[in-house]
């Protein structure tokens, strides 16, 4: 199994040293674990909440702590250096493949945490605060959600969409909740991913959040899949525990989805895994 979305303690919000990770990914038996710390944002970028990102300065340092346990590890287990990159809207993000491409990774996530500078997963006083801003409410704030996602599914721009449907973390939340139907611009997310070469994540984290659902739900999974989609697996760890969380279960799903195989990445090149 392959687990695509592990952060460290360089992101300020995680805990546990690098080598953890990987020891915890032996013990689970992994044959592939991929970091992704967050990348650092934009200079004079001012984000919302702090401890979110690796530093700028650090994340040199993160490379090559990555590259040396890659090295130790080689033969045991495949460690594969990535970043998770964050849309900030047009004209104030990093073009993670580009970035990417000059760091030599082997693969990069792009993700929709914010929106109109208001962070969607933090917490749901923070969201609800939020939406005071929009005259359409929370449905409102999923339009743009889903208008920004297009933006990280356009050919060419990452290799991994992270956590589709992130935006219904607290949706459990009074008022927290959409009311109408944004299946529509949904769909067209899914049919700029599969127009390229890019992979959705199926994000266990979800399981253990509010809205006690993986990302991205199951019926947003099955029009992938009908579309062909690259799917690979990520457990979106911040502690070493958490390293192949719920992935017992997440076979089952592949199983009900008649996934049986998924993506992994080197050189930020897709490369079939062969789940059997």
């Amino acid at each position: 199994m392959i687990d695509y979305h592990v952060h460290t303690r360089y992101c300020g919000h995680a805990t546990g040293s690098m080598e953890q990770y990987v020891e915890r990914a032996l013990e689970l038996g992994l044959d592939e674990l991929g970091f992704s710390g967050h990348f650092f944002y934009p200079k004079g970028y001012a984000f919302p909440v702090t401890d979110c990102v690796i530093p700028e300065e650090l994340f040199g340092e993160y490379l090559k702590k990555a590259a040396r346990l890659r090295k130790k590890y080689s033969g045991r287990l495949s460690v594969k250096i990535g970043a998770e990159f964050d849309y900030l809207g047009p004209g104030c993000s990093f073009h993670p493949i580009e970035v990417s491409r000059k760091l030599d990774l082997d693969f990069c996530i792009a993700s929709v945490h914010i929106v109109d500078n208001l962070v969607v997963d933090y917490t749901p006083e923070l969201l609800s605060s939020g939406l005071e801003s929009y005259e359409g409410g929370i449905d409102c704030l999923y339009e743009r959600y889903y208008e920004a996602l297009r933006q990280v599914a356009a050919p060419g721009y990452c290799n991994i969409v992270g956590h589709f449907d992130l935006i219904k973390k607290f949706k459990t939340f009074t008022g927290l909740a959409p009311h109408k139907d944004h299946n529509a611009l949904i769909d067209k997310v899914l049919d700029l991913v599969a127009g390229g070469m890019t992979a959705i994540e199926i994000n266990t984290a979800g399981w253990d959040k509010p809205c006690s659902e993986q990302y991205p739900a199951l019926d947003i999974l099955e029009r992938a899949v009908a579309r062909g989609i690259r799917v690979t697996a990520g457990s979106d760890a911040h502690s070493p525990q958490e390293v192949g969380r719920h992935f017992d279960r997440l076979r089952s799903l592949f199983s009900h989805l008649g996934i049986k195989k998924l993506t992994r990445f080197e050189k930020l090149e897709p490369l079939p895994y062969d789940l059997s």
